[in-house]
Formats: C-alpha cells, sequence, structure tokens
C-alpha cells in the first residue's frame, strides 16, 4: 500500500509543480488553458524538470518509511 502512494505522491506533485510553473507562462501568454495545453512546454519540463522536482518528495516520504520498504521487499 505504500508503493502505491509513493507513486500516487510521485504522480501528483509532477502534474501539479507542472501546472504551479505554467503560472508563469501567463507572462507571455493570456490564456490558462493555452499555456497548460502547449506540447513544447510540457515536453521540456518532463525532460528537464519534472521528473526530478517530483522525486524530492518522494524520496523524504520513501526514508520516512524506510523500516516499512526495508522489511518487505
Amino acid at each position: 500500500m505504500k508503493s502505491l502512494l509513493l507513486i500516487l505522491i510521485y504522480i501528483g506533485t509532477f502534474i501539479g509543480m507542472f501546472l504551479f510553473l505554467s503560472l508563469i507562462g501567463l507572462l507571455w501568454i493570456d490564456s490558462y488553458t493555452d499555456v497548460i495545453r502547449d506540447g513544447d512546454w510540457f515536453m521540456i519540463y518532463t525532460l528537464f524538470l519534472g521528473w526530478w522536482l517530483a522525486a524530492f518528495p518522494c524520496r523524504e516520504y520513501y526514508m520516512h518509511n524506510l523500516h516499512y520498504f526495508e522489511k518487505h521487499f
């Protein structure tokens, strides 16, 4: 169950940070939906920012529950 929660934390953080950082795009583009639908922005976020920004909360969760993960794997 904690492994599933770890995956959900990663996905939630990935999406949440994407939506939060997309607010910066409002400086150049008038519509927020246009910013989050931009494929180039999503690709840049996925390749360079998203995977490691989401890794930090997941690592904290893993380190907090280390005794559980070591015992069951």
